[in-house]
């Protein structure tokens, strides 16, 4: 406050005319109430979560409203990925059940506890898993009520977990039994490399960012053996400390409730593992892997077009004017359909993210990476997108001009939060201008649109 040319402090106010202090409305303490929970840092394994995002309303914009929306969406909790379970969480439980007695203090529990993960079932997804698509697919019905009806088909990639996930996401849809839920075991009309373009990519590898997974690894998981050592019977081994951070993700989704292996690691170490799983998907998905860009533009060249079509001259074209006379457009969805689902792996929605720039850092620099101590201020934070059921998508709005500007625009959302495009957010919201986006899109494709020439080299 300015008063005469001199600052005045709150202090000096108070004392002058004897008034309380400034305090925030109904104020807790220090921290606000804030309690530290592991299960929002745990990338690709952890039960599903709303994401908090930049803190923009959730809710369509007044004056707005969605006239079509697309979905990119991971399956549902499983019992274990199977390359988690082969190098980090077996040969910790192999060690246990060798190991039965000598645990004690904050591990005691060990002594009885029994893995919940049975190894013939790794991939398949557990019942709340099941529960949890349920709970999301409603989000979206309560979200898009007037979009929802008109689905007719869903897309789902050929494996079980994914295609067991869409079924019981429409569960939560009131013309569920109406909805074919296609899956995509062939490319047609670019379905595969939209819904799955790793898989139709000979040269895209998950081996990126192993090394520097190891090298972290190798950076903070000492510490921590050495800290539970008074009350383990055998020396935690670097990988063992991983494993049973993954068991407690992994256990809290398949018993529908906190493990209590949970509870064992600091929150510090929490940050450490949910840094290293962000600096492998880095390199494997992400800003790292020159390869990212072009595995995530097929699927936004596929809903652009999607929207083009309901943007003035195209509307009518959408609506049946150049179908093949079976009901369905020629990009393979239904006429009148304005919600597109399509199911699929952990790997799809961060190649989607760093084609559009979502997580990237503000900084003009390249965002870094190191492997011998956290990044706190890195952009990617792949706990926010990944979880089980994660998933990005595209709203196209319809403004009036009553209270917002009047014409179409995109929003993207991630986990239900949405995510503001870099160089592209002057609508309502935060949105992109559809003109914009489709402009974006095109300068993209021009950049990585490539695809199968940059994928077909492992051919060669």
């Amino acid at each position: 406050m300015r008063h005469s040319g001199y600052v005045l402090f709150p202090a000096a106010i108070a004392s002058c005319y004897s008034i309380p202090l400034q305090q925030p409305l109904h104020s807790l303490d220090h921290s606000q109430g804030y309690q530290f929970d592991e299960l929002l840092h745990l990338p690709g394994i952890s039960p599903y979560f709303d994401a908090l995002g930049f803190g923009l309303e959730h809710r369509v914009p007044d004056g707005c409203n969605v006239i079509a929306a697309s979905y990119l969406i991971r399956h549902a909790a499983i019992y274990a990925n199977d390359g988690d379970y082969e190098t980090y969480i077996e040969p910790f439980l192999q060690k246990l059940d060798r190991n039965r007695a000598g645990w004690t203090g904050p591990l005691k529990f060990l002594t009885t506890w029994e893995s919940p993960i049975p190894p013939d079932k790794l991939e398949e997804i557990t019942p709340p898993g099941t529960s949890d698509a349920v709970k999301v697919g409603k989000h979206l019905l309560e979200h898009y009520p007037d979009l929802v009806p008109t689905t007719k088909r869903i897309l789902a990639d050929k494996k079980s977990r994914t295609f067991d996930t869409a079924k019981a996401f429409v569960k939560a849809f009131p013309n569920a039994e109406d909805i074919e839920v296609v899956r995509v075991r062939q490319d047609v009309n670019g379905s595969k490399d939209a819904l799955i373009p790793h898989k139709n990519c000979p040269a895209f590898s998950k081996e990126p960012g192993n090394a520097e997974l190891a090298d972290f690894i190798a950076s903070y998981a000492p510490s921590i053996s050495a800290r539970l050592a008074p009350f383990t019977p055998f020396e935690l081994s670097d990988n063992d400390v991983v494993g049973l951070q993954q068991l407690c993700g992994y256990e809290s989704g398949i018993n529908g409730k906190r493990s209590p292996i949970c509870a064992i690691f600091q929150d510090a170490e929490w940050m450490a593992y949910e840094y290293a799983f962000d600096l492998k998907y880095a390199h494997m998905v992400g800003p790292l892997n020159p390869l990212s860009p072009y595995l995530g533009l097929p699927w936004l060249k596929a809903q652009t077009q999607i929207f083009s079509k309901l943007n003035g001259s195209g509307s009518a074209a959408h609506s049946g004017g150049h179908g093949d006379g079976d009901g369905s457009d020629k990009d393979g969805w239904p006429d009148a359909q304005r919600l597109f689902l399509g199911f699929t792996h952990r790997e799809v929605p961060p190649f989607v993210a760093t084609a559009l720039g979502l997580f990237n850092s503000s900084s003009s620099e390249r965002e870094e990476f190191p492997t011998d101590h956290i990044n706190w201020t890195r952009a990617w934070k792949m706990a926010d997108l990944i979880p089980f059921l994660g998933h990005v998508g595209m709203e196209m709005m319809s403004c009036d001009g009553s209270t917002a500007m009047q014409g179409e625009y995109v929003r993207v959302i991630a986990n239900t939060a949405p995510r503001p495009i870099p160089k592209c957010q002057s609508g309502p919201g935060a949105s992109c201008p559809m003109e914009e986006f489709e402009a974006l899109i095109a300068e993209k494709d021009e950049k990585w649109g490539d695809f199968h020439k940059m994928c077909d080299v492992g051919e060669k």
